[in-house]
């Protein structure tokens, strides 16, 4: 058990998973739905995302006003998942945590890892999400299937793309024959689409009309979900051990610039939170729009993102790549992460062969490719030497999930995938430490702690 639930109290948290049969069953789009209706109706609502994501948690904090959370059995123990969802649901009125992929996926090909994971560990009460378009009856053996395949605190189903008629029929013929909740349906709409690219739907910064559409799929729950009967399976959560915040200092020792803009958005909460308990203050700052860093700065943070969409207004901020240079040539240091790796190289290629210059701190250029890099996924990284974010012999769990390729990878770790295909990757050159892996700081808190530090060692927060 983590230090912090240690002599702690039990208490009662309510939430609620929803989780799909399968990807692109409609989970996000009615967990959209229904955060936003609990939202209008006053509920103070804490979101979650099971799995390494950065999108649905942007549309989560969005509709929600709290920030959304991560909870991923793949960087978190069982005791850190709990611990994870006590602290940060503790001033909620109620928590909804979206699931990732089916149910039941997780490593691999096997179940470990999972969304059933993250409820399992967590109690968490599970409602199903499943697109019964085609369906009548067969859609009780196949929930019948999910339910009963393992022990799992499933309470509810929600029948996606339904029609008012047929839920009608439905949920009587469901519930007498399974022991669960038929919580409402969605049915098939006009009108409401989030797009998409690549790297899966668009940021919530890049939709010009989300609130309209948020507000669509709003009243579609309020329609068709039992928002009360939700609630109430919700209150039959398993309690949990009161979780102790940990305290940021009262005075930051180092500041550490921040990239956030259209280009560079993906950020674990938990890792920024990290980094201000470790003594930084984080200011933040546009690589697209803005001219240099924050005053003051001591460390720069680039994240991962969209750096290719935005490719021509990275190469043209000229001021703002010199800035940054030279940030880093006095010895600042900097961690770039996948997108911020990509700004950190030489070139920018698209798949046309047309090319943009980046930073250029990174002697390799970076080349846009139309599938999903073979190099992706949950990794296990070991430290073949010794840096100055970490030891060698280290062991880090870490995520890629990346559309190019970059002609030199880096030499600093081995990545090993679960199914023992492993290479070579990641730069650290000194204070420069640069790769497509993204860290979870709650699994790795020495690499952050020794960021900060290097961060204060440079210069401190000026009064």
């Amino acid at each position: 058990m983590t230090q912090q639930m240690k002599n702690s109290q039990m208490t009662a948290m309510p939430r609620i998973m929803l989780a799909g049969a399968n990807s692109g069953c409609g989970k996000t789009s009615i967990t959209c739905g229904i955060l936003r209706a609990l939202t209008r109706r006053g509920v103070n609502v804490q979101p979650y995302k099971c799995g390494p994501d950065y999108i649905d948690p942007m549309l989560h904090s969005h509709i929600t006003g709290n920030e959304c959370r991560n909870l991923d059995p793949f960087f978190s123990t069982p005791d850190d998942l709990r611990y994870l969802m006590a602290k940060d649901s503790a001033g909620a009125d109620f928590s909804v945590v979206e699931g990732v992929m089916g149910y039941y996926d997780g490593i691999g090909v096997s179940s470990d890892m999972s969304s059933h994971t993250v409820s399992q560990e967590t109690g968490t009460p599970t409602v199903l999400i499943l697109n019964v378009k085609g369906m009548s009856h067969t859609m009780i053996p196949l929930i019948k299937g999910l339910i009963e395949y393992r022990e799992n605190p499933v309470a509810g189903v929600i029948l996606n793309r339904c029609s008012r008629g047929l839920y009608l029929l439905m949920k009587p013929e469901i519930e007498k024959t399974l022991p669960v909740k038929v919580v409402g349906y969605f049915p098939q709409k006009e009108g409401i689409y989030i797009g998409s690219r690549h790297l899966g739907l668009m940021t919530a910064a890049e939709i010009d009309n989300l609130d309209e559409i948020l507000d669509l799929l709003g009243d579609t729950a309020e329609e068709g979900i039992d928002l009360d009967l939700l609630m109430e399976l919700g209150a039959g959560a398993a309690a949990l051990p009161k979780a102790q915040v940990p305290e940021k200092p009262d005075k930051p020792r180092s500041r550490i610039a921040v990239a956030w803009d259209k280009a560079f958005c993906f950020y674990y909460k938990e890792n920024l939170d990290i980094l201000e308990q470790m003594g930084a203050e984080l200011v933040y700052f546009s690589p697209v729009n803005d001219q240099e860093l924050p005053f003051g700065t001591d460390g720069i943070y680039l994240g991962g993102g969209y750096p290719e969409t935005y490719r021509q207004e990275l190469c043209d901020n000229l001021s703002m790549k010199e800035s940054i240079l030279r940030a880093v040539r006095e010895g600042k240091p900097m961690i770039a992460e996948c997108g911020g790796f990509m700004y950190a190289c030489r070139n920018l290629v698209e798949t046309d062969e047309s090319e943009r210059p980046m930073l250029g701190l990174i002697d390799t250029d970076v080349r846009m490719t139309k599938r999903l890099s073979m190099q992706f996924g949950y990794v296990r990284m070991e430290a073949l030497k010794d840096t100055a974010f970490f030891d060698k012999g280290t062991e880090i769990r870490a995520h890629e999930f990346h559309y190019s390729k970059a002609d030199r990878r880096g030499d600093a770790c081995r990545m090993t995938k679960s199914t023992g295909r492993s290479w070579e990757g990641l730069y650290v050159q000194d204070h420069l430490m640069a790769g497509y892996p993204h860290f979870y700081f709650h699994n790795c808190q020495e690499v952050a702690r020794r960021f900060v530090d290097m961060a204060s060692r440079y210069g401190g927060v000026e009064e």
